[in-house]
Parts: structure tokens; C-alpha cells; sequence
């Protein structure tokens, strides 16, 4: 098998990971708490990878002191919240409905970039985040606009919503760190500040909402696959895949995700697949080819 095949393998591996995530979570839903689901798995991801970097964290630590503020942001807006937000949103709506609106994170990020970094959208840019936006819009109402009116009774997309805005902050913030700073130390580092964050909800959930996370097999197995597979096995396949074919090319295997993800809740889940939810896709990514569309030639 070729190096690029090789490659392309992982990435479809990883992306179906990442599905699965948001499928299992739903599975799951009912018996087992989002935020102890969220904190149990990166304290496993801390067990297996903090030995594996620690030599990278160690050597990248003054430049990350130097910058405390902004790696707590980064540790806090990903692994503290992102995953969180979207196993809450979970426990109201659907696998389908979350996959959809997770699309589109590469819109929130270029509407994050400007303020953040200083950036400018241009004419094409602002339509594309338009028309994005109206397939956001359509996939909250499901065709119906006056659905829009009544979010309360569909919080849970408001919950994955605001995960989407928690990744996309993560990875506009992500292009403040200097070279130093990256790989396995970055991961490193990330899991360890998430999960200090994550550590209050936690305890919160457990003796103040009264819903600990009773060991059991169904837990076990849930625990296993979001941070086995959907974490450390994505990490490095993911990392592999973008350095044999770059960052461009990788990033284009994120639209999998949802393909993936449609497909294994109408499967497992027995979730349906309405023409709104299709067409709500369709427009998400079409706004995001709008906005990110080169010429050739162009820089």
C-alpha cells in the first residue's frame, strides 16, 4: 500500500472514530452522565499519553509558562469543553441533529478569526458564512421557521451549538502559540488543564445533581471507545495522515464525519434522515466551499 492510500486509510479510521463519538453518546444517554463520560475519558487519555510526552511537555514547559493564560484557554475551550457541551446537548437531541450542526465549524471559525486575530472576511467569505448560517438555521428548525421561536424546547442544539463555538475558538486561538510549542506536548498539556477543568462539573454532577457514574459494563465499554478510539487512536492516526499529505488535504476528510455519522444513527439509533436535515448539510458545506474557494493561481 502506498504512502497517500496509507494515509487515506487513517483518516477515514479517524473520522469514523469521531462519528462514532457522538453516536455512542447518544446510545448511552440515558445511563451514563455527560460530564462524568467527558471526565472519565480524558482521565484515561491522561494515563496512557502523559508518560508517552512527558519528555515533550518537560522541554516545551517554559514556553508554555511563558504563556499560561493562553494554554489554559486552549486546554479549557477544548478538552474542558467541547466534548462536554456536546454530550449535554446530547441527552435532548439527536445524533443526526448534532453531527449536522458540528459541520459547521470551519463557518465559526472564520467568523471567530476576525475579532481573535485581526483578520479580514472578505465579500466571498461573508457570503459563504451566510449561507452557512441558513443551513445552521435550517437544520435548528427542520424546515419549519416558527420552530425557530421555541429554541427552549430544543436546548440541546443550543448545548451542541455552543461546543461548536467552544472548537472553533480552540483553533483560531491554536494559531497564537509560537513553534515551540506543538505535538505531543501540546496534547499533553491540553488533557491535563481539560481535565482540571472538567474536574468541578464533575463533582458537581456526581453530588449535586446526584448522577455519579456507576462502574458497570456498559460504562466500561462507553469510557473504552471514546477515549481508546475516539481519542488517542485518532490522535496519532490523524497526525500520521497529516504528515505524509499535509494539513489542506487532511482537513477535506472532516466531511466524512457527518457522512459517517448519518449513517450509524440511522443504523444503531434508528434516527431518521429528513430532506431538511439533507438540505441544511448541503448548505453548511456549501457555504463553507463559498468561503474558503481559491482560483487557481491565487495565494
Amino acid at each position: 500500500m502506498s504512502q497517500h492510500r496509507r494515509a487515506y486509510l487513517l483518516l477515514t479510521f479517524t473520522t469514523l472514530f469521531w462519528a462514532g463519538n457522538f453516536v455512542l453518546a447518544r446510545a448511552v444517554h440515558a445511563s451514563v452522565p455527560p460530564v462524568g463520560l467527558a471526565f472519565w475519558r480524558w482521565f484515561v487519555v491522561a494515563m496512557l499519553v502523559l508518560p508517552w510526552a512527558w519528555l515533550d511537555l518537560r522541554r516545551q514547559w517554559p514556553a508554555m509558562r511563558a504563556r499560561l493564560g493562553l494554554m489554559l484557554a486552549l486546554g479549557s475551550f477544548s478538552v474542558g469543553a467541547f466534548n462536554t457541551l456536546i454530550y449535554i446537548g446530547l441527552q435532548t437531541t439527536s445524533a443526526v441533529n448534532a453531527l449536522l450542526l458540528i459541520s459547521a465549524i470551519p463557518v465559526f471559525i472564520l467568523i471567530l478569526a476576525p475579532p481573535v486575530l485581526g483578520n479580514r472576511l472578505l465579500g466571498r467569505q461573508i457570503l459563504g458564512v451566510a449561507v452557512s448560517a441558513l443551513g445552521v438555521l435550517l437544520v435548528l428548525s427542520h424546515g419549519r421557521p416558527a420552530a425557530l421561536a421555541g429554541l427552549g424546547r430544543h436546548v440541546g442544539s443550543l448545548w451542541v451549538l455552543a461546543g461548536v463555538f467552544s472548537w472553533a475558538l480552540y483553533s483560531v486561538l491554536l494559531r497564537k502559540l509560537p513553534p515551540q510549542i506543538g505535538g505531543r506536548g501540546l496534547f499533553a498539556a491540553t488533557v491535563s488543564i481539560g481535565l482540571l477543568a472538567l474536574l468541578p462539573f464533575y463533582l458537581g454532577e456526581t453530588f449535586i445533581q446526584h448522577r455519579p457514574m456507576h462502574l458497570n459494563a456498559t460504562v466500561v465499554l462507553s469510557v473504552g471507545y471514546v477515549a481508546v478510539f475516539a481519542s488517542v487512536l485518532a490522535y496519532l492516526f490523524w497526525n500520521r495522515a497529516v504528515a505524509i499529505i499535509g494539513a489542506e488535504q487532511a482537513g477535506a476528510f472532516i466531511h466524512l464525519m457527518p457522512a459517517f455519522g448519518l449513517i450509524l444513527s440511522a443504523w444503531l439509533l434508528g434516527e431518521r434522515i429528513g430532506a431538511f436535515d439533507v438540505a441544511g448539510l448541503a448548505l453548511i458545506l456549501g457555504g463553507l466551499l463559498i468561503a474558503t474557494w481559491r482560483r487557481r493561481g491565487s495565494v
